[in-house]
């Protein structure tokens, strides 16, 4: 192999890795996190006695969809990576 040809394969290797792989943009993080807050906020000894359980249990339903969702995602984008991992 030439100097030139393996001046170009390693020219071409730096300008495959010069973006860092980020997710994409998502409101899954926040989903989860107002998910959290509304299972937590059922546990509050005010609201425990007039609506708690059904906060409790539509946050924890919502939670679970919402850590379905992130998984789905995930893997969804782990599956487009190349086999050997882009190196």
């Amino acid at each position: 192999m030439s100097d030139d040809a393996v001046a170009t394969a390693t020219h071409d290797e730096d300008v495959e890795h010069e973006h860092p792989h980020l997710p994409p943009p998502s409101f899954v993080p926040i989903n989860l996190a107002l998910a959290l807050a509304i299972t937590l906020t059922g546990f509050l000894t005010d609201i425990r006695a007039v609506v708690g359980p059904a906060m409790w249990g539509i946050g924890l339903i919502y939670l679970i969809v919402t850590c379905f969702f992130w998984a789905r995602g995930a893997r969804a984008e782990y599956l487009e990576l190349p086999e050997d991992g882009g190196h």
